[in-house]
């Protein structure tokens, strides 16, 4: 047996169970590479998955990956009152891609976690269905200073039509 291959021999007269027990014994790093018949059953090749290391490259990209996860999200948490397009310009002018709905999407996270998620949702049923999103975030902000974004409006509308429409079938 040479290292990262194991060979296993499974008699004739051994039972389905006990052989699919014997087969996948040496765990998830291994994979079937070949079964051969034999006298008296089989024998089964086994080989280890490739398991290699990071490259130094690979390991500091994905430090600095961390890095700038960290350096964006303090962007928008210090830049959360503005509108999503100066949050991306002002994260692009720190040297960190990322994109509106990237933005967008740490935004709805951000502006979840003040503990207000009940009196938001009060004044969303209050509002007019035909009222667009927009509108609904600029009562939120004006009539509660709650800040929500046009997208946790979608959302919660589209989680009530869900509910509505469990409620009638």
């Amino acid at each position: 047996m040479e290292a990262g291959i194991i060979v296993i021999d499974v008699p004739e007269s051994t039972p389905p169970e006990e052989a699919s027990r014997v087969l996948n014994a040496p765990g998830e790093s291994y994979f079937l590479v070949q079964v051969l018949p034999v006298s008296g059953g089989h024998r089964a090749y086994l080989r280890r998955y490739k398991q290699t290391l990071p490259t130094k490259a690979e390991t500091a990209k994905a430090a600095g990956a961390a890095v700038d996860d960290v350096t964006a999200l303090s962007v928008v948490r210090a830049n959360s009152g503005k509108p999503v397009r100066v949050i991306v310009d002002a994260l692009a002018a720190a040297g960190i891609k990322r994109g509106r709905q990237w933005v967008s999407d740490q935004l709805t996270a951000i502006c979840a976690e003040d503990g207000r998620e009940d009196q938001a949702l009060a004044i969303l049923k209050d509002c007019p269905e035909e009222w667009p999103p927009s509108e609904v975030v600029e009562c939120l902000r004006y009539r509660a200073r709650i800040k929500r974004t046009v997208a946790w409006v979608r959302q919660k509308r589209e989680e009530q039509r869900a509910v509505v429409r469990a409620d009638k079938s």
